[in-house]
């Protein structure tokens, strides 16, 4: 039992120290120690991000977000101020033109965007962060 127990416990500080220094080199709007029965769902909807978003702003979380675990801090990303309904022929910079914000703005609020922004798909729905001062 003790074992276990001493396993448990280096896991959980092994990734909450890689938590905390993937939480130093990104840049995050705020962030957020998760609490008991947190999950990204509600976390992302509380903070109005997408749970893309969010995840790819925590790479310590993986994809279906359940290692989470009390105590982990989270990067929170920019939130989302707008919603975009993405039309056939859209590319990345007439997006981020409707909305005064750079193309980068829009593919950091949207991790699913690939590099070459040409993976967007008519229908999608693209969040717009804030317009930077």
């Amino acid at each position: 039992m003790f074992a276990r127990l001493s396993l448990f416990a280096m896991v959980t500080a092994l990734g909450a120290i890689l938590g905390a220094n993937v939480l130093a080199q990104t840049s995050c709007e705020a962030t957020y120690t998760v609490v008991s029965g947190d999950n990204c769902v509600a976390i992302a909807s509380k903070f109005n991000v997408t749970y893309d978003a969010l995840v790819a702003a925590n790479p310590a979380v993986d994809a279906q977000c359940d290692n989470l675990f009390v105590g982990q801090k989270l990067c929170i990303p920019p939130p989302c101020t707008k919603q975009y309904t993405v039309q056939s022929g859209d590319v990345c910079i007439s997006i981020a033109n409707q909305f005064n914000i750079t193309a980068a703005q829009l593919e950091a609020a949207n991790p699913d965007i690939d590099p070459l922004c040409d993976n967007l798909q008519p229908g999608e729905i693209l969040c717009i962060p804030a317009a930077s001062s």
